[in-house]
């Protein structure tokens, strides 16, 4: 096969400090979280999750958005757990459902500083990225590796454990990676947060049906 086979499109966040609203795609920003819905809270620890990423289909079309949603949340339970790291959970909305807002979010009493990102707004770079050079032939070796930045799409940037397969627990299909947050950005920008041996916390999903449970893998 060319390369052209192995071409997947990837955005990269590239997250640069800055002062979102609620309205924008983020990394670190307020929520658009509504007043009537329970926030989420993690059943181990009993601590609230805490909004990590934010992304509108207006900004981001590339993500599997559902029916009915054009918004994905992201939170962390910014706790060690078995990954080990921070558990995720996943939300996806309809923006234009929210009418009242949440006054204040709640705020974990404990937590592990490490998981915790700066707030940032986003300047997203559009290209196309390649596998792990162990998962691509001999004759694509020449290509760039995939990136270990903050990403949606793309490749997995293994570090440590090399290729994995991840199966969907609701239905066996083979999940992908949706998005992949990074301890070290391209631009030197970093969000502040480290992911195991200043790797990537890696989300994987259904491809079959984005709300079925997902995957993390930090590598």
């Amino acid at each position: 096969m060319g390369k052209e086979n192995w071409a997947r499109p990837a955005v990269l966040l590239n997250p640069l400090e800055g002062d979102p609203t609620d309205a924008d795609s983020h990394i670190g920003g307020p929520m658009l979280w509504p007043i009537d819905d329970p926030w989420p809270w993690c059943d181990a620890d009993g601590q609230p999750f805490v909004g990590a990423v934010q992304l509108y289909a207006r900004d981001f079309p590339e993500l599997p958005f559902p029916e009915g949603a054009d918004l994905l949340q992201v939170f962390l339970c910014t706790l060690d757990h078995d990954v080990p790291g921070p558990d995720v959970r996943l939300v996806w909305r309809d923006s234009s459902s929210v009418v009242e807002l949440i006054e204040e979010e709640p705020q974990p009493s404990e937590q592990e500083e490490l998981y915790v990102p700066t707030v940032n707004v986003l300047e997203p770079i559009r290209y196309v990225e390649y596998p792990h050079a162990s998962e691509r032939p001999e004759e694509l070796w020449d290509l760039p590796p995939a990136s270990d930045g903050t990403k949606i799409g793309g490749w997995t940037a293994w570090h440590a454990s090399g290729p994995l397969t991840f199966e969907c627990p609701g239905c066996a299909a083979v999940q992908r990676q949706i998005l992949s947050l990074g301890t070290c950005e391209p631009s030197g920008d970093d969000v502040e947060w480290v992911f195991g041996k200043e790797g990537n916390l890696n989300v994987f999903v259904c491809p079959q049906d984005v709300r079925h449970p997902v995957k993390v893998h930090i590598d």
